[in-house]
């Protein structure tokens, strides 16, 4: 008899998240379709104060994009031209890549090898007279020192913005992204823990009177229809977007609590492993575990030979910020490898397994099992 093939593992499966949530989401696209209101309006309203609410503050600004926010955000912090924002090299690009966008200059301080996120000690000796704000990543679901980096920020009077595209529902200390911060920021592109049915960002604060500039920035620079007293941004959230998060939102705690328990299998089967290397949880985190994420050497060649055996990984990130063409600008003479030796060698090495809450405990197994006998 021939051999049953075993099926493919993804990093994500959208398919199972919509046949669990059933007909909800099409009931709420629906109702959005109904009212006649598509771009903010009610269900962004909710949706924001249920966004603020998840991390502890006041108010969130809902806008169109994850790289939107960050750019709102700095725009509505009075982060500009001649100014240097302190933020990571390993990261998706368009964390650097919003600093530059509003003219200020991004300024790369290198990660710690073990957790891939902004080390404060290389954050602090990048402060120079023209450092207007820190920018730390909450790299993979994981919070970045905040603490530390608050500590910093006010020692030098500057403006902390969190990254947090990655980290919904994460904490650190008891304490959510957004609530150290000046403000924090969230992506909900579709293969976030907590996905629209296409794009849309969110902005956090416990700044009344910076949400009122962000609310400002976001629309055209206009406080009052008409009114404008800046040049502002078309980045509103479409209502069915908000629609479409606000039925995924009373979820999202279920399924980081799978995700952990996947991340726990994966660590135990791991353990002692030379070949396979799990990034480190810092003390006193609630990871979201956005992805899971291990250090392997010759890790192109563990992937090509896991999707062979049906096995999906992926790859976040394989260049650094600063080796990518775009950053050149951003440095005298531009930069060269080793200047940011962490963030490189995680490019080499970092391979993100599947750690979406519908997989199996079999799958799990599977991926765990296949990698430990390739990486030998």
């Amino acid at each position: 008899m021939a051999q049953a093939t075993a099926h493919a593992i993804h990093p994500l499966d959208l398919a199972a998240e919509r046949a669990e949530l059933g007909s909800e989401l099409h009931e709420a696209v629906a109702r959005v379709l109904e009212s006649g209101q598509y771009v903010l309006g009610p269900e962004v309203e909710a949706f924001e104060a249920e966004m603020a609410a998840l991390s502890g503050v006041a108010h969130g600004v809902a806008v169109a994009s994850g790289t939107d926010a960050l750019i709102v955000a700095l725009r509505a912090l009075g982060i500009g031209p001649g100014d240097r924002v302190i933020t990571s090299p390993f990261t998706f690009f368009a964390s650097a890549a919003a600093i530059a966008l509003v003219g200020a200059t991004p300024v790369l301080a290198d990660v710690d090898y073990e957790t891939a996120l902004l080390d404060p000690g290389a954050a602090a000796r990048a402060i120079d007279a023209r450092t207007r704000c820190i920018l730390p990543v909450h790299l993979y679901g994981q919070l970045a020192d905040m603490r530390a980096l608050r500590a910093l920020a006010d020692a030098h009077d500057l403006v902390l913005l969190e990254d947090g595209a990655q980290a919904h529902g994460a904490t650190r200390d008891g304490v959510a992204c957004g609530a150290l911060g000046e403000a924090g920021i969230y992506s909900f592109y579709p293969t976030k823990n907590l996905g629209a049915a296409g794009e849309g960002g969110m902005v956090v604060t416990a700044d009344a009177e910076l949400a009122q500039r962000l609310r400002r920035v976001r629309d055209h620079g206009s406080p009052v229809k008409y009114v404008h007293a800046e040049v502002g941004l078309n980045s509103r959230m479409q209502a069915i977007q908000a629609a479409v998060l606000r039925v995924k939102l009373p979820h999202l705690a279920r399924w980081n609590a799978r995700r952990a328990a996947i991340a726990e299998r994966y660590a135990r089967a791991f353990a002692g492993s030379r070949a396979v290397r799990p990034l480190a949880l810092a003390s006193g985190v609630v990871h979201a575990w956005h992805q899971y994420t291990v250090r392997v050497a010759d890790r192109d060649g563990l992937q090509r030979a896991l999707a062979e055996r049906g096995i999906h990984t992926g790859v976040h990130y394989p260049h650094p910020v600063h080796l990518q063409p775009a950053a050149s600008p951003w440095k005298a003479g531009g930069f060269r490898a080793g200047d940011f030796p962490a963030a490189e060698a995680l490019a080499r090495e970092v391979l993100c397994l599947p750690v979406h809450p519908f997989l199996a405990d079999a799958d799990v197994d599977r991926v765990a099992g296949e990698l430990l006998a390739l990486a030998r």
